[in-house]
């Protein structure tokens, strides 16, 4: 009887001191776009089994604090920490990817997402520009890479575009590149995306070499509150396997201290998902975010600031129609998402109902 009270209260003890590591994360679901759910992603991360400060259970249950719905824990050299990860993940409903991080000695680092746990990585950080050196060749390690069922994508990429970068997206290995890596900083300006510290060259790569964009913490210690850098991922289905197949269709979108980057098809119906807009009374268009996004909307010389899961108004007496452009939603480095809207249509839909 004893050692069952001893039992009970360790696991009652257990319990608790779990449960006081979670928190309720913030709210940050998005409505359906079409066919695809939106997941929050951050797949750049690392733990104390290479150089980062918290254990796997820690950054686990930091990810899920955050908000995040797929996670990819991505040591250097390591993808061990995914057995761990996946069963700290599972009971909270958070997704994670096996992966680690690799790249040529001295140069480009590249994220290598959904090979096997079992996967030895060759020469991490190490890999040869020829064949025959003392480390092995760049292309034989993506080529094994992908054999074992992974992609890879470029993380903090530097100015140059290089050839290993280039046979690797011409092979389809390569399929991504991060837009941001890191917090980094709101600075004062009108540069490309506003001023926002980030990779815009990386951005224009992803549009030219049809790369998924990502946007990653790329943390090492403990993640400061607030706005993360996020990595949206378009899933037919919320599975690993679901979240593989959005990435290799290049169905991800980069949100980042509050700047939104991605192809125009693809925020065109996340913005129109997101935010419904309609005539309020005969003077005025009222919005209504449905997303953690918040949006800056310019129409007819005015800006509107539509915060996450809330509304706003804006005065409107210009027609029939009406162009919105999407101040912080990004098609290019320097080009912002428009959009038309219809108001006789938005005035008979509200009839209607």
């Amino acid at each position: 009887m004893i050692r069952l009270k001893y039992v009970a209260l360790t696991t009652a003890l257990l319990i608790a001191a779990l449960t006081a590591t979670l928190a309720e994360p913030p709210r940050h679901d998005f409505p359906p776009v079409g066919c695809w759910q939106v997941l929050c992603g951050d797949f750049h991360m690392h733990t104390i089994n290479s150089d980062g400060k918290l254990t796997t259970r820690e950054r686990v249950e930091e990810s899920y604090n955050l908000g995040y719905d797929v996670i990819a824990i991505t040591d250097h050299g390591k993808p061990g920490s995914y057995r761990v990860a996946k069963y700290v993940a599972e009971p909270l409903g958070l997704l994670v990817l096996p992966g680690f991080e690799t790249g040529v000695l001295g140069k480009e680092h590249y994220v290598a997402l959904g090979v096997p746990a079992t996967f030895k990585p060759r020469d991490p950080h190490k890999l040869s520009e020829k064949p025959g050196d003392k480390t092995v060749y760049y292309r034989d390690e993506m080529l094994a890479i992908a054999e074992a069922g992974g992609i890879l994508f470029q993380a903090h990429p530097p100015n140059e575009w290089r050839d290993p970068t280039d046979w690797g997206v011409r092979e389809g290995i390569i399929v991504g590149v991060e837009i941001q890596n890191g917090y980094g900083k709101v600075e004062e300006g009108s540069g490309p995306l506003g001023g926002v510290h980030c990779y815009p060259h990386s951005f224009d790569w992803a549009l030219k070499h049809n790369l998924a964009l990502f946007a990653n913490t790329d943390i090492h210690p403990a993640r400061k509150q607030g706005q993360q850098p996020v990595t949206l991922v378009f899933v037919a289905e919320r599975t690993p396997a679901g979240v593989m197949d959005a990435i290799r269709a290049r169905r991800t979108v980069a949100w980042f201290n509050n700047v939104v980057c991605g192809r125009e098809e693809l925020l065109t119906k996340l913005v129109e998902a997101c935010v419904l807009v309609k005539p309020s009374g005969s003077t005025q268009l009222a919005f209504e975010n449905r997303s953690p996004i918040a949006f800056r909307v310019a129409l007819a010389g005015s800006t509107v600031e539509v915060p996450p899961y809330g509304n706003a108004v804006c005065e409107w007496t210009g027609g029939n129609s009406a162009t919105l452009k999407w101040l912080n939603v990004w098609t290019s480095p320097t080009s912002n998402l428009e959009t038309e809207i219809k108001i006789g249509e938005l005035a008979a839909a509200a009839t209607s109902k």
